[in-house]
C-alpha cells in the first residue's frame, strides 16, 4: 500500500508542477494604476523608518534593508501617498490589522474590502531564521504564500502566546512543506520520463518497479538536499512566542519585512475594535497619512 501511495503522490505531484508553471510575470504594473509612479529610484541600502499616523494615533515602523524588494516598494507607495486615507479594513484580535486596499478610501460602511490590490507582486524575501511573525511584526499579505506578495497588502502582527508544543508542530509542517518541494523541484528534468512509466507501470510490472526504483532515488536525493536546511526555531525565538507572542503559523509562507518600534498601544486598540461579519471595523480606522522619518 505505501509503494501506489508513493506512486500516487508522485504523479500528483508532477501535475501541479504543470499546472502551476505559469509565469508571475503577467502580474506587472500598468503605467500610471492608481496614480502610482517610480519615486523611489534611488532606495538607499539600511533600514528606513516610517510613521503611520491613524485617527486612533501613531504607529512608528522600520523597514529592514535585508528584504529590500519589499522596502523599496513600501517606500515608493508612501511617497506616491498611496496609503494616504485608506482604512485598516480587516481587523482580527489576538491576531492582526491589515490595510492596503486603494478602494478601501472612502469606502461606504459595510461594504466588504481587501479584494483590490495593485496588479503586480513581489517575490518572496523569507528568512524564517531572522524574520518571523513576532508581536509587532511587519508582514506582507500573499495569494500564493512562499512564492510572490501582494504589491500593496500588509498587516501588523498582534498574536498570541504559545507553548513549545505548538512550535514543534508548525517546525514539522514546515519541514514537511520545504521537503515537498525540494523532492518536486528534483522531479521537473525528469517530468516527461515519469509521466510515461506511469502510464506504463499500470500493464507492466516491470515498468511499475522501474518507477518504484525512480521514486527511492528522488527519496534518497531528497534526503540529502535538506542535510542543514530544515527550520526550527532558536532559543530566542522560542523565548518571544512564549513570552511576548505572534502569528508563529504564518513563518515561512510570508515575507516579515518590518516592526513596529512603537505605538503597539495603537495597533492593539485597533484590533479590539468592534467589527462586521467582512472582520471590517464597524468605526472606520482611517490611516491619515504614512511619511518617511529621517534616522
Amino acid at each position: 500500500m505505501k509503494i501506489f501511495s508513493r506512486i500516487a503522490l508522485l504523479f500528483v505531484a508532477l501535475f501541479a508542477l504543470t499546472a502551476c508553471g505559469g509565469s508571475s510575470e503577467k502580474g506587472s504594473s500598468e503605467k500610471g494604476e492608481f496614480g502610482l509612479q517610480q519615486l523611489n529610484t534611488n532606495s538607499p541600502d539600511k533600514d528606513q523608518y516610517l510613521m503611520i499616523e491613524t485617527d486612533r494615533g501613531n504607529i512608528k515602523i522600520v523597514l529592514y534593508k535585508e528584504t529590500p524588494k519589499h522596502r523599496a516598494n513600501f517606500v515608493n507607495l508612501v511617497m506616491n501617498k498611496y496609503y494616504d486615507g485608506q482604512l485598516f479594513f480587516r481587523v482580527i484580535k489576538d491576531f492582526m490589522i491589515q490595510a492596503g486596499d486603494p478602494k478601501s478610501r472612502g469606502a461606504a460602511p459595510k461594504v466588504k474590502l481587501g479584494e483590490t490590490d495593485v496588479s503586480y507582486k513581489i517575490p518572496a524575501e523569507i528568512n524564517v531564521k531572522e524574520r518571523y511573525h513576532k508581536y509587532g511584526a511587519l508582514s506582507a499579505a500573499s495569494l500564493n504564500p512562499a512564492v510572490e506578495s501582494s504589491g500593496s497588502h500588509f498587516s501588523i502582527i498582534t498574536g498570541r502566546k504559545v507553548n513549545d508544543k505548538v512550535l514543534n508542530d508548525h517546525e514539522d509542517k514546515y519541514n514537511k512543506t520545504l521537503r515537498r518541494k525540494v523532492y518536486e523541484s528534483l522531479q521537473v528534468p525528469y517530468r516527461e520520463k515519469i509521466n510515461k512509466l506511469y502510464e506504463e507501470s499500470k500493464k507492466s510490472s516491470k515498468k511499475k518497479k522501474e518507477l518504484n526504483e525512480m521514486i527511492h532515488f528522488f527519496t534518497a536525493k531528497t534526503d540529502s538536499a535538506m542535510v542543514g536546511k530544515e527550520f526550527k526555531y532558536t532559543p530566542e525565538q522560542r523565548r518571544v512566542y512564549k513570552e511576548e507572542g505572534g502569528a508563529f503559523h504564518l513563518d515561512g509562507y510570508f515575507t516579515v519585512f518590518g516592526q513596529v518600534l512603537e505605538g503597539m498601544d495603537i495597533v492593539e486598540k485597533i484590533s479590539r475594535e468592534s467589527y462586521d461579519v467582512y472582520n471590517r471595523p464597524v468605526k472606520d480606522v482611517v490611516i491619515k497619512r504614512i511619511v518617511l522619518l529621517d534616522e
